[in-house]
């Protein structure tokens, strides 16, 4: 009887422990679940936030660019047409423009932007407060008649604004990209975190649960590993990487969010790169690209492979718009560049440097009279009848041709192509003419 008693106590005090180190290891895990879990909520609130509002902030900016941009175009339209039906027309464009900028910036002041960002803002909205000072001044002197001060007044500001503009929402991307790179370090530095707490629970309980412990890692530490790895190249600046984690749990859901938040990042860098870098009527390189092709061209033109720049400009655009209407223009613009694109190689850039002013970059033509050859085949090919809205337009052109040796500055090849347009266009239109090379 007693050792029946000794044996149901010993095997009771067994039975206690193993219960104790059951609940112990529970707990520990039952924590550790609890903190990752928390920590991997935090995570995947503050990073669906910052998506909200730098994504959001910076299709506001983009928006507030394109609407300065079609305002300061009206601007110099209305300046430049008399008074009738086309002036009402541009004043309506200004009205518009400013009501879109305005609600845009409303809508950015409300969106929850960070104290650097609201600073910019303020700087911005006051750029916009000295345009439109400027911009109705020179407006009154257009109505007063006198043309030539409301243009300098709007070409000086016009150059300006742009530029703040641009700057401004270069300043917002960055401070996207930063947004994005700092909340990556803090994701890394809390995902670091509760490893840290993860592993310390689990020393506690790794001599009855180093199974369980094991399974746990597995679980657990190997996801937030590649969380981390990803979350890490992103703060060097790789938007490639993506995390493979096909799970149902919160993990899963941080993985989607953060995958969905990357590509959506990557496509609206790509499409301001692209805003950045080309013209948006007709989709060609503008002027800032233009010159990077000239800078890389360089090699090639003191290998002694010609290269060439030509200026295009067209003959009596501004009668066009008169006649036809603007939206005539647009289109006689998107056909030029067509016929650019279609006759030159894709080795080539054609660029639009503003309103009716083309350029085109041929590099590593097999001879200098090739480069003559393909600027008489452009001049023939652009100056072929168009038909818009049944109305038939002939197009003119003046072509500048300059060689490029590779020794002058790219702004001398630039002036040299200028002056020989210029020649063309006082020497009776819809010419050629070659400037001497280093002119």
């Amino acid at each position: 009887m007693y050792k029946r008693v000794r044996r149901w106590l010993a095997d009771l005090r067994i039975a206690t422990k193993i219960i104790s180190v059951s609940l112990v290891v529970t707990a520990i895990f039952t924590a550790s679940g609890v903190a990752g879990l928390i920590n991997l909520r935090l995570l995947v609130a503050e990073q669906d936030r910052e998506y909200r509002v730098n994504i959001v902030a910076l299709d506001r900016m983009t928006s507030v660019r394109s609407a300065v941009s079609n305002q300061l175009e009206a601007v110099l339209a209305y300046i430049l047409s008399d008074p009738g039906f086309y002036r009402d027309t541009y004043t309506q464009v200004i009205s518009e423009s400013d009501r879109q900028i305005d609600a845009q910036i409303e809508q950015l002041r409300t969106i929850g932007l960070p104290q650097s960002e609201q600073t910019g803002l303020r700087a911005f909205a006051a750029t916009i407060t000295m345009w439109r000072t400027a911009r109705d001044s020179a407006l009154d002197a257009a109505k007063a008649g006198d043309q030539q001060k409301a243009a300098s007044v709007v070409l000086v500001r016009s150059e300006s604004i742009a530029r703040a503009v641009k700057d401004r929402a270069d300043s917002f991307l960055e401070q996207l990209v930063e947004a994005v790179r700092d909340g990556a370090r803090r994701a890394k530095a809390n995902s670091a975190r509760t490893a840290q707490l993860t592993e310390a629970l689990l020393a506690a309980g790794v001599l009855t649960a180093v199974l369980l412990s094991g399974l746990t890692a597995r679980a657990i530490s190997r996801p937030l590993r590649e969380v981390v790895d990803v979350l890490a190249r992103v703060a060097r600046g790789d938007l490639s990487r993506r995390v493979e984690l096909d799970r149902g749990d919160e993990l899963g859901q941080m993985s989607r969010s953060l995958n969905d938040t990357l590509g959506v990042l990557r496509h609206a860098f790509e499409e301001v790169h692209h805003r950045a870098s080309h013209d948006g009527l007709t989709g060609l390189a503008n002027r800032a690209l233009l010159r990077e092709r000239i800078a890389a061209a360089r090699p090639n033109a003191n290998a002694g492979a010609p290269v060439a720049m030509l200026l295009i400009d067209l003959d009596g655009f501004k009668a066009v718009n008169d006649a036809h209407g603007h939206a005539a223009g647009d289109h006689l613009l998107t056909v030029v560049a067509g016929r650019l694109l279609a006759g030159v190689r894709a080795d080539d850039t054609v660029a639009r440097l503003g309103g009716d002013e083309f350029a085109v970059l041929l590099d590593g033509m097999d001879a200098a009279d090739d480069v003559y050859t393909v600027a008489d085949r452009l001049l023939a090919a652009l100056q072929q009848p168009t038909e818009f809205r049944g109305a038939v337009i002939t197009p003119r052109a003046s072509i500048g041709v300059s060689l490029w040796d590779g020794e002058i500055p790219i702004d001398a090849l630039m002036h040299d192509a200028d002056q020989a347009m210029y020649a063309a266009k006082t020497g009776g239109k819809g010419r050629v003419v070659h400037a001497p090379l280093g002119a």
